[in-house]
């Protein structure tokens, strides 16, 4: 077994599916390959860490008593409002409840990347790949996994890129690019769906002309869409403005290169 049909069997592996005779081969492997050895050995710890994330959710009657007062501020008029909050707060306002009032659970597959980036951040070095140059990220998830991936410079708003790691999602190679900001993670995946219908159920929300579904989940706000082809998802805890402005970020830089 070589590096190449190691990795295409990695999550399997890890996850004790492959054939008896797979697995002799995959050891093999990685006594004889360090680097191999050090990615296994890292998605191991990144399922122990999914597997004590709590699963909590928040009770129903949180719920009726914020939708309750949601509707209760709806009959306000509209005079009121501009009385009792400046602009740039009520846009704020509204962006803050957009993520906290989702209207139904999270899909899976959204949610899952959610508690991928939750698992990472808890790493002392998340990135599979540790770089700042943008098109040596690139050309690694081209090289590693076929994966033709944007990688966004968030640079003018102080977010700084931190690498790549390549991540298992929905049964397909993922891409996931690692930002930091300060020491806050920001986590941009890329997930191709071509061929599969994805159902995004969070709350919609219009943003710059573009619509785009938010949830929060465990103290993190996640903004998700999809073209079609591949499914874009942003989760950190950053503020929602903040985060929204990386996604708006990300959307112009991949119609940029659609365009070419």
């Amino acid at each position: 077994m070589n590096c190449q049909e190691f990795l295409a069997r990695l999550h399997p592996y890890v996850d004790g599916e492959l054939s008896v005779s797979d697995i002799a081969a995959a050891e093999g492997h990685c006594a004889a390959c360090p680097d191999c050895a050090r990615v296994r050995d890292a998605e191991r710890e990144f399922r122990a860490l999914l597997r004590r994330q709590p699963r909590e959710t928040a009770p129903p009657e949180l719920r009726a008593r914020i939708l309750a007062e949601v509707r209760r501020r709806s009959r306000r008029s509209a005079r009121a409002w501009r009385l009792l909050v400046p602009a740039g707060a009520l846009a704020a306002s509204l962006l803050a409840l957009a993520f906290l009032l989702p209207g139904r659970q999270a899909p899976d597959l959204v949610a899952a990347l959610v508690d991928k980036h939750i698992a990472y951040a808890q790493l002392d070095r998340p990135a599979e790949l540790a770089s700042g140059d943008r098109e040596e990220v690139a050309a690694w998830f081209r090289q590693r996994a076929a994966l033709r991936v944007i990688v966004p410079d968030y640079s003018a708003s102080g977010i700084r890129l931190v690498g790549g790691r390549l991540a298992d999602a929905d049964e397909r190679r993922a891409a996931h690019l690692l930002y930091e900001k300060g020491r806050m993670l920001i986590s941009v995946f890329m997930v191709p769906v071509s061929g599969r219908e994805v159902r995004l159920e969070g709350a919609r929300l219009s943003y710059r002309g573009e619509e785009y579904v938010t949830f929060e989940r465990k103290g993190y706000r996640a903004v998700a869409w999809t073209d079609g082809h591949t499914l874009f998802e942003l989760v950190s805890a950053l503020d929602a403005e903040a985060l929204l402005e990386c996604a708006d970020r990300l959307r112009f830089e991949h119609a940029s290169l659609t365009r070419l």
